[in-house]
């Protein structure tokens, strides 16, 4: 923390004294006799005074929690609070969120943490005294907020003319326009065009790499309040682990089998779409077609080929049998709660929809809207998005477990109501998501007719699973790692652009479209998004990883998932009504913050390291098909990527 914090955090005189009979507490006692008892009335001293500053500081956080109710109320209310007046804006809240947290972490970095006895005490010390950009002096804040809304304007901001004139076209937006445009695109030419004219736009007078290096020198700074030399120690604040990166790369090579097997399918069929592209047999994929890949992993007009193409094995539409059976949007809630209801956990009555349920308005969140989850103990409020379809029925239920999550860590105290670490509430959601996707929950529903697909729609769909997750699990990597050590040092800037393509080449098979130099700097649109610690490419790799992990162990649990037969596998299970899986959610989720998350993780995998076996046996027919056609086709896996970035 900061030398001369601001200790304005609302502290009388009396409890600044007891700060400070702290702080002489440290001193060693040279009494001789009752030593043990004088240590003991030191560690009491030591409670006392801490509970005095975090009870002061909890009820100031309870203030702003009522200003988060308010502004929730607000949203239904024609810009009145039904609670009387205007309600505060987010930057206020975010600005007072700011200066309790700094203030507080200042305060608590002279508790001796290891003279308190009571074990979710230090716990609380622990997790409040050490901060990431919050940790940052006012004035460096601010700078840190202002770049991290500068590279959210590079991703949503109206700022591409993929035509030389922009008079008679308005600037595009990255996303969703560019993105929508690429998922569209039929010609290579136009995805290039795409790819450069973002990169032109954004980096314009070297714009997007100096708001990059303005940004790392304050993560730097952040680091150094924290008592950190290796800046990634803040960046993996609470992971609380030496070297988590080496452990996210474990995970990367575990799965790279399957990656590769994908990989080189799919590098055939660019080499059958678009040969002007002149993919290699043996060689990576150009960046513009790997990101259409991705956009496309559930578009219905994809240019890659499923394993069964014919019209018979495509995955049947569920669309208008959705709205015949679930109508509304308020029913997809209901039944989404239903199945945290069936496992055992919180019932959401009536009431709670009707106080704290909020549909928003057809205008936002866009086409892509998602619901919300909003926190204000002891209460908690969800508004949801009024689309109704197969997708949004899915995410529904992910945002059903956050609210679950959110009902059951409320009762624990401030500093410890949260997840054990970013990421970990997202890979319980994921497990739903997973599990309400399946024939067997739909059939339960009485959206599909049978509980199972055929073989050919089954594998279909894993296919198209396998797009969406194996394809973007490097990527989280790669983006996380380039950060990182860049952060730490091990990247200097003359080196970015081609220390990105090397690791682009090294954990992805993935190229630039044409010759770059070190002078460029080619990170995608998804790298910026993950500037800010709260939506990091860290966050979601381990929410992927962990939440097949999660979703293995509660398929086993329940009996739904039967390794060796047929009937019972993976990637259809349902752990809908298990009680068993229910009561492992329920012990993780009311643990919060309260214990390392690798305790809290062993709960329900009975493993207290990231696996991913999770994935490979949720994709192990795709693996087994992927290997059999690839062998058909005389093609073999792996890549050499050319070398295409240069040093100047």
């Amino acid at each position: 923390m900061p030398s001369q914090p601001n200790m304005n955090l609302g502290l009388s005189p009396k409890y600044l004294r007891l700060i400070l009979v702290m702080v002489m507490a440290l001193i060693p006692t040279l009494v001789d006799c009752s030593i043990n008892k004088a240590n003991s009335n030191h560690s009491a001293n030591y409670e006392a005074s801490t509970r005095e500053i975090l009870d002061i500081a909890t009820g100031r956080m309870q203030t702003i929690w009522n200003m988060k109710q308010r502004i929730f109320l607000q949203l239904t209310s024609k810009g009145k609070s039904p609670l009387g007046g205007q309600a505060p804006s987010k930057q206020e809240v975010e600005m007072e969120t700011y200066h309790l947290m700094y203030e507080l972490a200042a305060n608590l970095s002279v508790v001796p943490v290891k003279e308190l006895e009571d074990p979710l005490l230090r716990r609380r010390v622990q997790r409040l005294s050490k901060l990431q950009l919050q940790g940052l002096r006012p004035r460096n804040y601010e700078q840190a907020k202002d770049l991290l809304r500068a590279m959210r304007n590079f991703v949503s901001g109206p700022l591409v003319c993929t035509f030389e004139e922009c008079t008679t076209r308005r600037p595009l937006a990255m996303y969703p326009h560019i993105v929508n445009k690429n998922m569209r695109a039929k010609h290579y030419e136009d995805l290039v065009l795409n790819w450069f004219s973002w990169r032109r736009a954004i980096n314009d007078k070297d714009t997007a790499k100096s708001t990059f290096i303005d940004y790392v020198r304050l993560l730097r700074i952040a680091a150094t309040y924290n008592g950190h030399v290796t800046p990634s120690r803040t960046w993996y604040l609470h992971y609380d682990t030496e070297n988590f990166q080496a452990e996210m790369e474990a995970v990367v090579w575990e799965i790279m089998p399957l990656y590769r097997e994908l990989h080189a399918y799919l590098r055939h069929e660019v080499q059958v779409t678009y040969p002007k592209a002149d993919t290699k047999s043996d060689g990576a994929i150009v960046a513009p077609v790997m990101d259409q890949i991705l956009s496309q992993d559930w578009y219905p007009h994809q240019f890659f080929r499923t394993p069964h193409p014919s019209r018979q094995h495509q995955l049947p539409s569920v669309h208008r049998r959705l709205e015949e059976v679930l109508v509304t949007p308020v029913k997809i809630n209901k039944k989404a709660a239903e199945f945290f209801e069936s496992l055992g956990l919180n019932h959401i009555s009536d009431g709670f929809y009707d106080r704290y349920s909020r549909r928003m308005n057809d205008d936002e969140g866009g086409p892509d809207c998602k619901s919300q989850v909003y926190y204000f103990p002891p209460d908690v409020a969800l508004r949801y998005c009024p689309k109704l379809d197969y997708k949004k029925m899915m995410q529904i239920h992910g945002t059903m477990a956050e609210l679950q999550y959110n009902i059951y860590k409320r009762n624990l105290p401030f500093g410890l109501d949260t997840e054990p670490c970013p990421g970990f509430g997202s890979a319980l959601a994921e497990t739903v998501v997973l599990a309400s996707g399946t024939a067997r929950h739909l059939h339960r529903l009485h959206i599909l007719l049978n509980e199972s697909l055929t073989e050919e729609q089954s594998l279909n769909r894993l296919f198209r699973m396998g797009v969406h997750t194996l394809v973007a699990v490097p990527q989280y990597f790669i983006n996380d790692k380039f950060l990182v050590d860049v952060m730490d040092g091990r990247i200097g800037v003359k080196e970015y652009n081609c220390a990105y393509w090397r690791l682009q080449d090294k954990f992805a098979g993935v190229q630039p479209p044409a010759l770059h130099s070190s002078k460029d700097f080619d990170p995608d649109f998804k790298f910026y998004r993950g500037m800010n610690p709260e939506t990091s490419n860290t966050k979601k790799f381990l929410s992927e990883i962990l939440g097949f992990q999660f979703y293995r162990s509660f398929c086993l649990v329940s009996g739904q998932y039967k390794p060796g037969d047929a009937k019972f596998p993976l990637h259809n299970c349902d752990f809908y009504d298990s009680k068993e899986a229910g009561d492992m959610m329920r012990e993780m989720m009311q643990l919060g913050a309260s214990r390392h998350w690798r305790d809290v993780m062993e709960i329900a995998t009975g493993e207290r390291k990231l696996s991913g076996r999770g994935i490979l046996e949720y994709f192990a027919p795709l693996f087994t098909w992927l290997k059999e056609r690839n062998k058909q086709l005389d093609i073999e896996p792996g890549w050499d990527a050319d070398d295409l970035c240069r040093k100047e």
